[in-house]
């Protein structure tokens, strides 16, 4: 899990995402918060599926059963 901020760049992205895969990672998510609020998600380097923030992520057969709607992940927190 990767929480993309304003200074990260696309170049070093592509490049964690070429190590995390050459390591034996079977899924990435980077998680946006701005300007949209959504998160990418890669089985592999080249390819992603992209959850937006009324959506759930599903963690898939990498991680059966995790499930997180992103409402609860973006929420503005409570006082």
């Amino acid at each position: 899990v990767e929480i993309i901020s304003r200074g990260n760049t696309r170049q070093e992205m592509e490049r964690k995402l070429r190590d995390y895969f050459a390591a034996g990672t079977r899924l990435v998510w980077y998680v946006y918060h701005e300007p949209k609020r959504e998160v990418r998600v890669y089985a592999s380097p080249e390819e992603y599926t992209t959850v937006g923030e009324n959506e759930t992520l599903d963690g898939g057969a990498v991680l059966p059963g995790f499930q997180l709607p992103l409402a609860e992940l973006f929420a503005e927190p409570k006082p």
